[in-house]
């Protein structure tokens, strides 16, 4: 069984799933997220045409 509940408040969308918390934030075509395990990732999209692109800037040391 899987859980996942996501909230939106402006440009900030925080999501709780059994792994833990994560954020992401961003406007138009550029998004930057951080996983419950620390991992950041920063997406570009192109808005209507179903094309995006998401690149690791950082993973977390464990």
């Amino acid at each position: 069984m899987q859980f996942r509940k996501t909230k939106t408040f402006g440009p900030l969308r925080f999501t709780l799933t059994q792994r833990g918390i994560s954020v992401s934030a961003g406007a138009g075509p550029v998004r930057f997220s951080r996983a419950a395990d620390g991992t950041l990732r920063r997406t570009l999209r192109l808005p209507g045409i179903g094309i995006w692109d998401t690149k690791v800037v950082r993973r977390q040391n464990r």
